[in-house]
């Protein structure tokens, strides 16, 4: 016994010099290893990451085993997570799918805002004896969510049931409630209620809406069209704009999450979903930043509270139940409205259920004034482990069953294989050509992008083409990570065209991507461009791209759909990749085309509605003067197709050759879609304009240019 009492004192003697550590290195390095290994041993028992990282942070907190002293440096990465976390809910808005079901998510957003504020308030007064503000701040933590479980539905396939996509824009709204009625509290607490009071609230929230929802997406595209390619200045851009936008909250009377919540906002359409730069925010964000925060919200519990008696356990059950059932009855009276399945939900209720970043802010926001006591910090942090781990098994049983059961899902058209391949002889384009790829690839798609180094056979073949590969390995290492997967080949022929028919065919390649300048350098009057004889051997959907600036500057896509364009085989596809594209480029999108064309086109997006763009009826591209009306950062897409197919017209086909020769600095995208199917007899009289216009267009072109070498001879 006395040997086991000598042990036990040299033990506390031991850990009292040393602990907690205070040496900044070794907090950060044991930080991060917390921040490894959390997560992935609480995996095993199927519960999120989330969780283990605030259990991580309770054990190691001062009020447990105090291993880690808390720093300024730490307090600084935990205050950037909390930015983090509610810059990313803006960033990551789909606001496509948010115009679709904006109704129905303005209902649910009512029902999940005000039926958890209404009950918690009651609870908070009637039970717990709460004063006024105390009890409406601790009630609009009932009405935030997480949608942490929004990864589940991802993997099982259901991100377009209408249950996720009304779940998603509920979201929006009440996380925007709750924000901005926790910045009015804060200003109550810290001051009187007077008129004057409500007038500078709403001038200043005015001011601020205006300064980063308007003039932040302008300033922004300005910065990426002038600092392109440097991939390191546009993220420490990014996260400076999200740092002032708090900044600028804090000025404007409201706590700094509402300011970064709107710069994500204001950069949703500026920043593409599916590029590098985004990668970048969500990687390090994740990795970093917002497991910080996760630590340092659960180093604010002392579990020692609850070894007090039963009352804290109390308060805490009392809170969790409230959360949960608000939560329940929330997605029971929507659904009931608009008569979903009781799977369906079930979902929305799992989605909604997990209270975790916007929870963590209002709490500690309270903590940080003096409305909430350490019970209250205690207590939550019991909430947010119990809700997230209800809402991670609802959400997968919910979805699961839809999986199974829903017929739009259960009955998938099975594609073939997306593998996009990059021809390049020329490596000067080949980032921009890459980031195209990666904005019209589907981001569930496990392939990589193929980039070609591509040059035709002669005496120094081998050479040329080791410089090309070289370049392009540089600009791949550059810019791909994580799960943008880029693979490199190379391959010399004695033709171009046909060395990239035959890797095509090799790789089962499903879209070929070139460059204007490319297929300009090497074209001719006789046999053709590049693109020309491409379309002719392949059957691949082939895109031709003149992009002069980056994706993300321009402010105006006008798209110019053929005629007939839905008769074409690949009409699906290539729609589905340039809606991918309309997502995430322009403040203003217009579309031309014929009326049964949009009306395809529209059934294929799901705009019904026609809400996501505008359009505007053609019946005859010869007389439009669309590409006349050219504007300053204006980029044009044409869906166009392979001559002798029902679709095919001159017009169109043409546009681009006059766009490139009147507008030398304008940027465009040509579409042509896969064609499998021959065409019938009562199809090519469909035909808008006989091939014999085309051939005359040439003979004009072949007899200007002989005048202009005359010409050139004369002088």
């Amino acid at each position: 016994m006395q040997l086991f009492g000598n042990n036990f004192q040299a033990f506390h003697e031991f850990f009292s010099h040393y602990l907690p550590v205070k040496n900044p290195v070794l907090i950060l390095a044991l930080t991060l290893l917390i921040i490894l290994f959390a997560p992935l041993v609480l995996k095993r028992f199927r519960i999120p990451g989330i969780i283990g990282l605030i259990i991580a942070g309770v054990i190691i907190g001062p009020n447990t085993l105090h291993i880690i002293e808390k720093s300024t440096s730490f307090e600084l990465f935990s205050k950037t997570g909390l930015l983090y976390i509610m810059f990313l809910a803006g960033l990551e808005i789909d606001m496509q799918e948010y115009k679709q079901n904006r109704a129905k998510s303005l209902v649910f957003g009512a029902f999940t805002f005000f039926i958890p504020i209404t009950i918690g308030y009651v609870v908070c007064v009637y039970v717990f004896h709460f004063t006024m503000w105390p009890a409406l701040l601790l009630a609009s933590m009932f009405s935030t969510h997480t949608l942490l479980s929004y990864p589940i539905v991802s993997n099982m396939g259901i991100v377009k049931n209408r249950a996720v996509q009304v779940s998603f824009g509920g979201t929006i709204i009440t996380d925007s409630a709750v924000l901005i009625l926790l910045g009015v509290i804060t200003n109550v607490v810290g001051g009187e209620i007077n008129s004057m009071f409500w007038i500078r609230l709403v001038l200043s929230l005015g001011v601020l809406g205006f300064a980063v929802l308007y003039l932040l997406p302008k300033v922004s595209r300005w910065f990426f069209r002038n600092i392109e390619g440097q991939g390191s200045s546009q993220y420490i851009y990014v996260l400076a704009m999200v740092f002032i936008s708090g900044f600028f909250s804090e000025l404007a009377g409201v706590e700094p999450i509402i300011g970064a919540f709107l710069a994500g906002l204001a950069l949703n359409r500026v920043i593409p979903h599916s590029s590098v730069l985004m990668n970048r925010i969500i990687f390090i964000g994740n990795t970093l930043f917002i497991p910080f925060f996760l630590i340092s919200a659960g180093m604010l519990v002392d579990f020692s509270v609850f070894l007090k008696g039963t009352n804290a356990l109390i308060f805490a059950g009392i809170l969790s139940l409230t959360a949960l059932v608000t939560k329940w009855l929330a997605a029971q009276a929507t659904g009931s409205i608009y008569k979903y399945t009781k799977y369906e939900k079930r979902v929305m209720f799992g989605l909604s259920a997990s209270h975790a970043a916007a929870t963590l802010a209002v709490i500690k926001v309270g903590y940080d004034i003096g409305l909430f006591d350490q019970n209250i910090i205690n207590a939550t942090i019991i909430l947010i482990l119990i809700t997230c781990m209800v809402s991670s098994f609802v959400t997968e049983r919910a979805a699961r069953k839809i999986a199974m059961t829903d017929k739009e899902t259960s009955k998938k058209i099975i594609d073939r294989t997306e593998r996009i391949l990059i021809p390049v002889s020329n490596p000067d384009n080949i980032a921009r050509l890459i980031d195209l790829a990666l904005m019209i690839k589907d981001p569930k798609s496990s392939e990589p992008i193929y980039p070609l180094s591509i040059v035709e056979e002669n005496a120094d073949a081998d050479e040329k083409i080791n410089i090309v590969k070289k370049v392009i390995d540089g600009v791949v290492e550059q810019i791909s990570s994580g799960d943008k997967k880029v693979q490199v080949l190379k391959k010399v022929d004695l033709s171009i065209v046909d060395g990239v028919a035959r890797t095509a065919k090799a790789y089962s390649i499903s879209d070929i991507l070139i460059s204007w300048k490319a297929q300009q350098i090497n074209s001719n009057l006789i046999f053709g461009n590049i693109a020309d004889n491409l379309l002719v051997k392949t059957k691949q959907s082939v895109i031709i791209s003149k992009i002069i600036q980056p994706l993300n500057t321009y402010d105006r896509v006008i798209v110019l759909l053929t005629p007939n364009a839905e008769l074409e085989s690949g009409f699906n596809l290539v729609v589905k990749k340039l809606n991918a594209l309309l997502k995430q480029t322009g403040n203003q999108t217009l579309i031309y085309g014929q009326q049964k064309t949009i009306t395809a086109y529209t059934a294929l997006v799901g705009d019904k509605k026609k809400e996501f763009y505008n359009y505007e009826i053609v019946n005859n591209f010869e007389d439009s003067d669309i590409i006349e009306t050219v504007k300053k950062d204006d980029l044009f897409v044409f869906l166009s197709s392979r001559k002798q197919t029902v679709s095919f017209d001159f017009h169109v086909d043409n546009m681009p050759k006059t766009l490139s020769r009147n507008n030398e600095f304008t940027s465009f995208l040509i579409f042509y879609p896969e064609s499998l199917k021959s065409l019938s007899d009562s199809q090519i009289t469909e035909m808008t304009v006989p091939a014999i216009q085309e051939n005359i267009e040439k003979v004009i072109q072949l007899k200007d240019k002989i005048a202009g070498i005359f010409k050139g001879n004369h002088s």
